[in-house]
C-alpha cells in the first residue's frame, strides 16, 4: 500500500486459517491498520490482492466486505453515545431486517418473528457475555472494558467468519487485559471463528494467539508461534529500537 511516495505496507504475505487466532505486532506506525483498512475495503491496496475463502475482496466496499463475513472492532471504540448496551447492538441487524422490509409489509408475521428472533439473538449475546444486567444502560456509562466488550458483541452480533481487532487493549488497566484475553480465548472457542488481533501489548498476544505475525516499517519481519517470536532477534530489535521503550 502506497500513500504518495511512501510505501505503508510493503509485501506482505500471509494468511488466517480457519478457526484460526492469529495476532499481528509491531511498533507504532508499523503499518497494522493500514493492513485492516485493506482487508475491510476502506483502502484499496496499490498492488497485489485479498482472498477471502477463495474470493478477493479488494473490488468490495467496506458493507460488502462485511456481508462477506468478515467483522471489526476500531482502535477508538465506536458506540453510539444515546444508545444503550442492547440498541448499539440491534444496529448491527437493521440493515438484514431493512432488506427485507417491502416483503414484510406483505407478510407482517414474518417481520415480527425476524424482530423476535433477533431480540433473542441478542439476549443470547449478552447474556453469554455477561452483560444481560447491563443492557439498558447507555453503553458509555460503562467502564471501558466492558464498552469494548459491547464492541466485541456487535461485531459478533452479524455471525462473521472472520473477526478483526483493532488493537482492543488500548488504553486498559492491567485487569481489564487480562480480562480480555480471557474473553478473546471464550469468543475463539464459543462461536469458532477465526480472529485477526492487531495489538501493541505483547503480554496479550502472548497470551492468546497461536501464530504471530511481526510488521516493522511495513514489511513483514517474522511470523511463527509465540516462543520463536519472543526469542526472534529482529523482533527484540524492532520493539527495543522504539524510543518510548
Amino acid at each position: 500500500m502506497k500513500f504518495g511516495g511512501l510505501t505503508c505496507v510493503d509485501s506482505l504475505n500471509t494468511h488466517v486459517g480457519k478457526d484460526e487466532l492469529v495476532g499481528m505486532i509491531g511498533p507504532n506506525g508499523a503499518g497494522k491498520t493500514t493492513v485492516f483498512n485493506i482487508i475491510t475495503g476502506v483502502y484499496n491496496p496499490s498492488s497485489g490482492d485479498v482472498l477471502f475463502k477463495e474470493k478477493s475482496v479488494v473490488p468490495l466496499k467496506p458493507y460488502e466486505v462485511a456481508e462477506t463475513g468478515i467483522s471489526r472492532t476500531f482502535q477508538n471504540i465506536r458506540l453510539f453515545q444515546s444508545l444503550s448496551v442492547r440498541d448499539n447492538i440491534r444496529v448491527s441487524f437493521v440493515k438484514s431486517i431493512n432488506a427485507g422490509f417491502f416483503i414484510s409489509t406483505l407478510q407482517i408475521g414474518n417481520y415480527l418473528n425476524e424482530e423476535n428472533e433477533i431480540e433473542d439473538k441478542i439476549d443470547e449475546l449478552l447474556e453469554i457475555f455477561g452483560l444481560i444486567d447491563v443492557r439498558d444502560e447507555y453503553a458509555v456509562s460503562l467502564p471501558y472494558g466492558e464498552q469494548r466488550k459491547v464492541e466485541i458483541v456487535r461485531a459478533l452480533a452479524t455471525s462473521p467468519e472472520l473477526l478483526l481487532l483493532d488493537e482492543p487493549a488500548a488504553g486498559m488497566n492491567p485487569t481489564e487485559k487480562t480480562e480480555l484475553m480471557n474473553l478473546i480465548k471464550m469468543v475463539k472457542d464459543k462461536f469458532k471463528i477465526s480472529i485477526l488481533l492487531i495489538e501493541h501489548d505483547m503480554k496479550v498476544v502472548m497470551g492468546v494467539c497461536e501464530r504471530i505475525i511481526v510488521l516493522d516499517y511495513g514489511k513483514k519481519i517474522a511470523e511463527g508461534n509465540p516462543e520463536n517470536i519472543k526469542n526472534d532477534p529482529k523482533v527484540i530489535e524492532a520493539y527495543l529500537g522504539e524510543s518510548h521503550h
